[in-house]
């Protein structure tokens, strides 16, 4: 009897592991080639999961942190009115090929603008291992749409909960050379305690088309074209630090019921005006084996 008792008990909590800690594969739309597997939440829009086959790195792990983006609109005498993709459900989210998938979110709800006709398209393609964000701006309101994060990243994972990881980009005080910058497991705030809700970093995409994310051996680099308006490479690190003088990462996933996540989105400044058409600049996510030598490596769009 307590034999049976322990095996019915070990069954229910995989049950309750599968219905609870992540949204089941019916739920999901995906796309997969011999280097990487991607899933996109069809409820959402969101990208739910990023892993590089190869290494079996989950560089994106837990559907629940996934985002769909973010854009800002401004609002007559209230700057703050976002348009937050954890609260958005997209209109369709659908494979149009074997290597492609079209995803939209029409009548975006803002948090103090209310419903704004806005549309936003995107198609993302997985080709040889390059995933492409492919993405358009339909604003038919009479607001200014200032930013657009997209893609978003909204659990940016390391291979091993002690790994480190770093951002490497070019600057053009160093040329040549790349800037490398720790981003787990420790962290630094650089926009100062009074200007952000959590640590953040951003990177000019101006002075560096690509983005590495390098770890041990293993790596993502996030590349774009020449861009017509400014464009950010961002990192933010939620809830933020257990000390800001050792900027260490809380080293579990949740720290006082809160999830302990690191954010990474690619933040376009478009400034759309109203009742106007954006095209925004596409988006390459390439995963690679070996040092930061190998991302350097990678032809560039």
């Amino acid at each position: 009897m307590k034999t049976r008792l322990i095996w019915h008990a070990r069954v229910f909590a995989v049950l309750c592991l599968v219905a609870g800690g992540r949204p089941a594969l019916a739920d999901q739309a995906m796309l997969e080639d011999s280097s990487m597997r991607v899933a996109f939440d069809r409820d959402s829009g969101a990208l739910s999961r990023l892993e590089n086959k190869t290494t079996h790195w989950v560089i994106e792990r837990r559907p629940d942190l996934g985002v769909a983006f973010r854009l800002f609109a401004p609002l007559p005498g209230r700057r703050w009115n976002p348009v937050l993709g954890q609260k958005q459900h997209a209109a369709e989210v659908k494979k149009i090929s074997d290597h492609e998938m079209f995803i939209q979110w029409r009548n975006l709800d803002s948090e103090n603008g209310g419903v704004l006709p806005m549309t936003l398209t995107s198609v993302v393609t997985l080709t040889n291992g390059a995933l492409t964000f492919n993405a358009r701006l339909e604003n038919n309101s009479a607001l200014t749409v200032e930013t657009l994060d997209y893609p978003y990243l909204g659990d940016l994972s390391a291979p091993t909960r002690d790994a480190l990881m770093e951002m490497r980009v070019m600057t053009k005080n160093r040329p040549g050379n790349l800037k490398m910058d720790e981003i787990h497991p420790h962290f630094s705030n650089e926009k100062g305690y009074w200007g952000v809700f959590w640590p953040l970093k951003t990177r000019e995409a101006q002075q560096s088309r690509f983005c590495l994310i390098s770890a041990t051996n293993e790596g993502l680099c996030v590349e774009a074209p020449v861009t017509p308006y400014q464009l950010q490479w961002t990192f933010e690190q939620h809830p933020g630090v257990i000390s800001g003088i050792n900027n260490l990462v809380p080293p579990g996933d949740e720290i006082s019921g809160a999830p302990v996540h690191l954010e990474f989105r690619a933040c376009h400044f478009i400034f759309a005006g109203p009742h106007s058409t954006t095209n925004i600049t596409p988006v390459v996510l390439r995963s690679y084996r070996g040092d930061w030598h190998a991302g350097v490596a990678r032809d560039k769009p």
